[in-house]
């Protein structure tokens, strides 16, 4: 069947959904008889106006326009995540994954090239058959900032979960959340799709990359230039069969133990599953209404679970005289530049005894003297993450396109604040927080995997990935001359979805959130094995780690006592870590006051006995409610932390040793709120937060006899502040508020 009657068939079915009545609107009438001559047909009275079109490309005029996606109406309003509604209406329905494919397709197929054509339009630059993640996406976050675009790297992030994926429709994505299951996470996957693209420096008005870096210029990219897919209509004169192909491969239990040499295993075991394996991680669906192309991460009950070999529990022997952090087994980096050779943590709480049974080391008061002792076998855990390739395959286009270029494909870490983009963070940090008050948020900028210039896993057997290919997380659009574009609107909703391109995964810190980094043959790389084993072990340090680490992840600082070196940066509230309700994000409920009576105590949970593994087994991580937390909203809450050290004139050395005991957005009905504003004679306006301060002053917890995974700290006051953008109401030691100006 010819493309146009598939398209037919898919307009038919969204056309009494409210589609018709949409897209007449604009002059294009998708249930005419010709509907081949109706889409390319002329729209001189487009209405830009309509909800969900102000950034439909200006230079779009026609239903298709032949090779542009961003140019065809048909396309821009069925792809684009606020084409939501017809006249003030909720559309019905919205296409499907495959449906999209389908009409994507059609934009490549309506005039297609021949590839002679293809050698011309390439203007002598190398050609190859380049696997591209894609999404179409609004304005603000394209690569120009023009128009809706269809956005490419040829690095995608899918993440793990414990639920089958859900697309929803009307935001063109996936969701995490599973309806009636608070814990559980649903899998999130990318889309991969070939094309015949060229090699070319970087050019920031023809295709990018995305946040033009000094040196892109003198780097090479990979530009797509016509999509590839199967049958006739794809390139004049052949009939194509595109087959794409993934592989990954989970290596971390094997990286250990080349790199703890008495750990008790070597090989020919450590070659062998569960030490390494590619089973389990992530596949391609055959999922009709996805289409082709999509890679969703495996689904497991769990996040985790515990290793097993030969039918027995897998253990590890924990070296004696160990490096840790907190109580995890810790592999040094290696070099100036801290290449991760192995996983950088290790779970090392659970014991094993000699009579199999398991003692689980939280219990006891020393756990850390315990693990840093070592000399005891340890269980190891695994967890399905892992890094790999997907490839394209035509057969009929071997001989005049031979080269054939993966995309880098990592299959990472649940996200828990998946409508916040990393990408979206950095921009706020460079171009809106004012530069004294930017060097006191983190140590490093936060810039997200896009940002990064280094080689993928040039480690991976099969791969064939290249040591100077250092430019395949970048992302950039199709070659168009963008100064000649026209702006359209700006002012237009953000994605809320999750994102499988890359400025949407941290960049490389160390080790790393979503990926690390390692060397090979003084060639840094990419690697998924530098990161925690399991995974949970890198959510707990990180998220500690919040000044260290500049990542949109949760910031658990205040959860713990205050650490000199660790401190609130992205506060979470108080519903968020469990002080009030029952779902803190990680299972570890927020600090709590025990006693006020003269001394102010406070109840913590320890730090070194706080278990994310074991919390991850019990199924105690949940996304319910920093799922619903927007960039905005992210933003806001590094801005009023800021502002809270910087109006108690707290340096950069005293904040570690502040803590946040209460944080939560409040309402201008607030009753404290109320007095507050009557004593200073000061109207607080826009966003609110009330926070409770202390200092620890050097004070130790002490653990509970009864209860070492408790701590209690003895504090000498709480002061309590109101926060706004412009002004901060402060209650003083006689109870007198007082208002300071930011």
């Amino acid at each position: 069947m010819r493309l146009i009657e598939i398209v037919r068939v898919i307009c038919n079915r969204l056309a009494p959904l409210g589609w018709r009545d949409l897209l007449v609107q604009h002059g294009l009438d998708i249930t005419a008889a010709d509907l081949e001559r109706e889409l390319i047909k002329d729209l001189p009275n487009i209405n830009r106006r309509v909800p969900g079109f102000e950034d439909f490309a200006s230079e779009g005029r026609r239903g298709i326009q032949a090779g542009y996606p961003a140019r065809s109406l048909l396309f821009h309003a069925l792809a684009s995540c606020n084409v939501t509604s017809v006249a003030g209406r909720n559309l019905q329905g919205f296409p499907t994954l495959a449906e999209l494919e389908v009409v994507e397709n059609y934009i490549y197929g309506v005039q297609p090239p021949s590839i002679l054509e293809l050698r011309a339009r390439s203007n002598r630059q190398p050609l190859a058959i380049v696997v591209f993640a894609s999404e179409y996406r609004p304005a603000p976050e394209t690569v120009h900032r023009k128009h809706a675009d269809m956005c490419f790297s040829r690095t995608g992030v899918a993440r793990v979960g414990t639920a089958q994926p859900l697309y929803d429709g009307s935001k063109r994505g996936f969701t995490p959340f599973v309806e009636g299951d608070q814990n559980a996470f649903r899998v999130l996957p990318a889309r991969y799709s070939a094309y015949i693209a060229i090699q070319t420096r970087g050019n920031q008005d023809a295709f990018g990359p995305m946040r033009f870096q000094q040196g892109d210029s003198n780097l090479n990219f990979w530009v797509p230039l016509h999509k590839l897919f199967a049958g006739t209509e794809c390139i004049r004169g052949l009939d194509l069969d595109i087959n794409l192909n993934a592989h990954h491969v989970n290596e971390k239990l094997r990286r250990i133990h080349l790199e703890l040499k008495n750990a008790g295993w070597g090989e020919p075991d450590i070659s062998n599953a569960p030490f390494i394996f590619t089973e389990g991680i992530a596949e391609l669906t055959t999922n009709p209404d996805f289409g082709a192309g999509l890679l969703l991460p495996v689904v497991h009950p769990n996040l985790v679970e515990a290793a097993t070999y030969k039918g027995k529990p897998l253990t590890y022997k924990v070296p004696a005289s160990t490096p840790i952090l907190s109580s995890s087994v810790l592999i040094p980096a290696v070099g100036q530049d801290r290449y991760r050779r192995a996983p950088e943590y290790i779970h090392a709480r659970h014991r094993v005894l000699p009579n199999g049974q398991i003692q689980n080391l939280n219990d006891l008061p020393n756990v850390t003297e315990i693990v840093e002792r070592g000399g005891y076998d340890a269980l190891h855990y695994i967890d399905f993450t892992g890094d790999g390739w997907v490839e394209a395959l035509c057969p009929q286009l071997a001989v005049e396109i031979p080269r054939n270029i993966p995309a880098y494909s990592l299959v990472t870490a649940p996200d828990f604040f998946p409508n916040c983009d990393q990408g979206e963070l950095l921009d706020w940090t460079q171009q809106s927080v004012p530069s004294a008050l930017r060097e006191n948020l983190w140590r490093i900028l936060p810039e997200s995997l896009s940002d990064d210039r280094i080689a993928p896993n040039i480690q991976i057997t099969g791969a064939n990935f290249r040591a100077e290919d250092r430019t395949v997380t970048a992302i950039v659009a199709l070659p168009l001359n963008r100064p000649e574009i026209r702006q359209t609107s700006l002012n237009v909703q953000q994605t809320m979805r999750h994102t499988y391109l890359p400025d949407g995964a941290a960049g490389v810190f160390a080790p790393g959130w979503d990926v690390s980094r390692d060397t090979f043959n003084n060639v840094e790389h990419l690697a998924a094995y530098g990161l925690g084993s399991p995974f949970p072990e890198d959510s707990k340090l990180c998220a500690a780690l919040s000044t260290f680490w500049p990542a949109v992840a949760p910031d658990s600082a205040r959860t713990y006592v205050p650490k000199n070196v660790w401190p609130t940066i992205s506060p979470l509230t108080d519903e968020e870590i469990g002080q009030t309700g029952n779902l803190p994000w990680d299972g570890v409920a927020g600090p709590k006051v025990v006693s006020n009576n003269g001394k102010i105590v406070l109840e913590y949970a320890d730090y070194d006995h706080a278990d994310y593994v074991e919390n991850s087994l019990n199924k105690k991580f949940s996304l319910s409610l920093t799922g619903k937390v927007d960039v905005r909203e992210y933003e806001a809450r590094v801005l009023a932390m800021a502002n809270v050290y910087r109006v108690l004139g707290i340096t950069n050395e005293q904040r570690g040793s502040i803590g946040v005991l209460s944080f939560r957005a409040i309402t201008a009905t607030d009753t404290e709120l109320q007095q507050a504003q009557t004593q200073t004679r000061t109207t607080l306006q826009g966003k609110i937060y009330r926070f409770e301060i202390y200092r620890s002053n050097g004070k130790q917890p002490r653990l509970l006899p009864n209860n070492p995974r408790k701590c209690t700290l003895e504090v000498d006051e709480i002061t309590t502040l109101y926060i706004s953008p412009l002004n901060v109401l402060v209650k003083q030691r006689n109870g007198a508020w007082v208002s300071r100006r930011i």
